[in-house]
């Protein structure tokens, strides 16, 4: 079973890909960084933040 993810720290990470998008040279970098920064998986905050 996939396990919860508390939704304050879903839409923090979201955010934060959208604030930082310009400090990296493409999407997909800034939503690996802030994935790491946050410890949750990449594909996962790629799909949040479609």
């Amino acid at each position: 079973m996939p396990k919860k993810i508390d939704p304050a720290l879903r839409e923090r990470a979201v955010r934060l890909v959208r604030e930082h998008r310009s400090e990296y040279p493409s999407s997909a970098q800034a939503i690996v960084a802030v994935a790491r920064q946050e410890g949750v998986g990449s594909q996962t905050l790629r799909r949040w933040v479609r």
